[in-house]
């Protein structure tokens, strides 16, 4: 997963006034890093790794909106967020794919859920480009324009980023409590959104709070690993289920087989994450992370266990 842009310079005593428009800017210009090989050339498929880098891009950007946005600045999320939903619908079709073609072949004997799955992929392009041309035409110049708005009272090390960051931590741990068991695929992707929007606005304030911020990343690494893994599975699953249904005679019987070795898969990744979310209660992670933006920005010292899963992990963070 391609990193966020540093900015040389920022530190615990950044005005919010000088800080947030950088920022911004940094967010917006990794999404337009991306625009050419996101777009494609003529009819035919973008890019995988530039959909994938851009949509990150764009959760970023959302995520900085939302901390620093003010105004008609703020108003630019819900257009950022078209966007992201555009490059999702690409990205969702071609990590489907490109599973069913590496793991399915045996069960359905040629490839057919694998052109199934990547089924909706044309269409799912063409209204990428066009969110891409109305990105370029408009959206990304207002937030150009509007990027000055993105300032407020404070610091980097202050109180109101510290309050944002606790109330994303509550919010985590609520989920935590409710996915504890994996069996929700409803809880476990809602755990899943809160540990990604936690993880961008930690890259954002990391500058104010070094220390506390890098804990706080290194620890949502593996969590995040085993919760994408998890979705993943469960949308493979939801979608064969249809296809079992309501498919064709032999895309039934292709969906069957393969749902029998996708529900064994998921068991195995659930047990993952609900050692994951054990080690996260008995080292009492979020209250241990929750400090870190209760004094000064120190550095979070994390449980045994959880920093050595987090250690193990940190050479290759998880896909946003």
């Amino acid at each position: 997963m391609a990193k966020p842009t540093e900015i040389p310079g920022l530190e615990p005593g950044t005005p919010l006034s000088v800080a947030g428009p950088l920022l911004v800017r940094a967010r917006l210009d990794d999404v337009r890093r991306y625009e050419a090989a996101a777009v494609g050339t003529g009819d035919g498929e973008p890019d995988v790794d530039a959909v994938h880098d851009m949509r990150i891009a764009t959760r970023r950007l959302r995520a900085a909106l939302q901390l620093f946005g003010r105004g008609d600045l703020a108003a630019l999320e819900d257009e950022v967020k078209a966007l992201q939903d555009a490059l999702g619908e690409v990205r969702d079709g071609q990590v489907q794919r490109r599973w069913f073609e590496r793991h399915a072949r045996r069960q359905d004997g040629g490839g057919r859920l694998a052109a199934w799955a990547g089924g909706g992929l044309p269409r799912a392009s063409k209204r990428l480009r066009r969110a891409i041309r109305g990105w370029q035409g408009a959206v990304a110049p207002s937030i150009a324009r509007a990027a000055d708005d993105a300032a407020g009272k404070g610091r980097l090390q202050g109180k109101r980023l510290a309050k944002e960051v606790r109330a994303r931590l509550a919010t985590l741990k609520r989920r935590l409590a409710a996915a504890r068991d994996a069996r929700s695929p409803r809880k476990v992707h809602r755990l899943r959104i809160a540990a990604k929007k936690l993880r961008y606005v930690a890259e954002l304030v990391e500058p104010g709070f070094p220390g506390a911020a890098k804990g706080m990343l290194a620890a949502l690494v593996p969590l995040q690993e085993r919760l994408g893994d998890l979705h993943d599975t469960d949308v493979r699953i939801e979608r064969l289920e249809r296809l079992a249904r309501r498919g064709q005679r032999r895309e039934r019987r292709a969906a069957r087989a393969t749902l029998a070795v996708l529900h064994e898969e998921r068991a195995r990744e659930a047990r993952a994450l609900r050692r994951e979310l054990s080690r996260w209660r008995e080292e009492r992670v979020v209250r241990a992370l929750r400090r870190g933006f209760s004094r000064g920005g120190r550095r979070v010292k994390l449980g045994v266990k959880v920093a050595a899963a987090a250690n193990g992990h940190a050479a290759d963070a998880p896909a946003a």
